[in-house]
């Protein structure tokens, strides 16, 4: 399960890479801070996957955790979220125990 945890992390974090090199461009263009939010990138991609996820969750689970909770996470910049996200699953796929490399003055 762990393996999963990091290769999912992993692909997260490249993600999130991704955006920031292409908020990095946008903002030498401008000359100044540019940070597309995470929903904006959503729409780019797949148009009408934000309003089947808001009828979804809004029906199926809570309208409150769409309005307050979701909107706020999209509106976020996406390198930022997906960073997140990575660095939630890279702790949850880390080894328990740690390896302490002991090195003596013989080996020296």
């Amino acid at each position: 399960m762990r393996v999963f945890f990091r290769i999912v992390g992993l692909v997260f974090l490249a993600l999130a890479l991704i955006l920031l090199v292409a908020d990095g461009t946008r903002m030498l263009a401008a000359n100044g801070y540019v940070a597309t939010p995470l929903g904006n990138w959503i729409a780019q991609i797949a148009p009408l996957t934000l309003e089947s996820a808001r009828t979804a969750v809004q029906e199926n689970v809570h309208p409150l955790l769409w309005d307050p909770t979701l909107t706020t996470l999209l509106a976020w910049p996406g390198w930022a979220v997906l960073g997140g996200i990575a660095i939630i699953f890279l702790l949850l796929g880390r080894s328990k125990t740690r390896r302490r490399t002991v090195v003596s003055i013989d080996q020296l």
